[in-house]
């Protein structure tokens, strides 16, 4: 029985079939692409937009202290969520 080489093997490839590879990957990219967009899973979500209280409102005041109040509250969850991460 022959003795195995033990020089490493050579990393030549033919064009033909290191194109075929490339696009063989190209394709499975671009399907998981197309299914990830699908799903929405790219997606960030959006923001809460202002509401736009006309001046006529009556309890304006009232209602932008509550829309202020609101978002400092997600901003604290955000933070204690990053210190939360930061712990673990």
């Amino acid at each position: 029985m022959p003795k195995k080489s033990t020089k490493s093997k050579s990393k030549r490839v033919p064009l033909k079939q290191k194109h075929k590879v490339i696009r063989k990957v190209k394709e499975h990219h671009k399907k998981k692409a197309k299914e990830a967009k699908k799903l929405g899973l790219n997606r960030k979500p959006r923001a809460e937009k202002d509401p736009g209280i006309p001046n006529d409102w009556p309890f304006k005041e009232q209602e932008l202290k509550a829309l202020e109040a609101r978002r400092a509250r997600a901003l604290e969850e955000i933070e204690l969520k990053k210190v939360a991460r930061k712990e673990k």
